[in-house]
């Protein structure tokens, strides 16, 4: 029931991540920057978490040291990077590229689960790792400029640094309650974004109704609670097997954009998603 609990917690992370794209799509259509959407989203996210937990928990703001630390370094060096990086190689490739590339993460997080963490892989989950990144090149495959080499670097330099959160949260942080981790991740990454790319504060006096939905929905479901999931199913769940199950985000993804978005879903995104789905379903099993 444990194990049961892992893949639903991930699952439903995954779905939530799904909805990064369409917030972020309508963020950059009123005219926000990615260095003002990412530091807004983090920034109200970790405002959230404070007032939340200050009012209704606040046994759960006190962690040992060490773990404040760990969440504070995975916070800076994991997801402001891995998220920042992202934004960038999109500035130079397509969309789909990007997402291609940010979905071999679940391949270095098997390698050094294997290699590293001497987590021994199941011949199904082998399976089911080479059919979900089957699914998703059928899911996503279109056309794939490339404008910059270094986009490309960017988007793999990504990857890399989302497999290192996972693979770091996974070992490091079992038992930790996941929303004090998720507290100071957030925080971390929101104070790092904002001495990053130092956008104008001020904007957010003049934001419209739908403007501040718009940040409020990336902070709420695309932050809080994906983020405070996935780290609950980390614990449940080892760090290969997790990093398959979110896979399922570019299938959300797909789905809420011809849902919301009216874009068309061709066949090849029928079938891609059923492929990673089939996966997904697969990877639960044992053997």
């Amino acid at each position: 029931m444990n194990q049961v609990l892992g893949y639903v917690y991930v699952l439903m992370a995954g779905i939530c991540f799904g909805f990064l794209g369409i917030f972020g799509r309508i963020a950059f259509q009123q005219g926000l920057t990615v260095g003002e959407l990412l530091t807004y989203r983090f920034c109200l996210a970790s405002l959230i978490l404070w007032f939340l937990l200050l009012v209704f928990k606040p046994k759960l703001i006190r962690l040992p040291i060490k773990q404040v630390l760990i969440s504070i370094l995975l916070g800076c060096f994991g997801y402001a990077v891995f998220s920042t990086l992202y934004f960038m190689s999109i500035q130079g490739i397509s969309v789909a590229l990007a997402a291609l590339l940010l979905f071999t993460f679940p391949v270095f997080v098997n390698i050094g689960a294997h290699f590293i963490l001497k987590e021994r892989m199941q011949k199904t989950q082998l399976i089911s790792l080479i059919m979900a990144i089957s699914g998703l090149i059928i899911l996503l495959w279109g056309p794939l400029f490339v404008q910059s080499f270094k986009s490309v670097v960017y988007a793999l330099l990504a990857a890399l640094a989302y497999a290192v959160y996972v693979l770091v949260s996974g070992r490091l942080q079992k038992g930790v309650e996941p929303l004090s981790s998720s507290l100071y991740v957030i925080t971390a990454a929101a104070v790092t974004l904002f001495l990053w790319h130092l956008p104008n504060m001020q904007k957010l006096v003049y934001l419209n109704i739908n403007e501040l939905f718009t940040i409020l929905g990336l902070a709420v479901v695309c932050t809080v609670i994906p983020l405070t999931l996935f780290l609950s199913g980390l614990q449940r769940l080892s760090s290969s097997k997790a990093s398959i199950v979110v896979m399922i985000e570019p299938v959300v993804a797909a789905i809420a954009a011809w849902m919301i978005l009216d874009e068309k879903m061709s066949f090849n995104q029928s079938l891609g998603s059923c492929l990673v789905v089939c996966a997904l379903f697969l990877n639960t099993k044992k053997g």
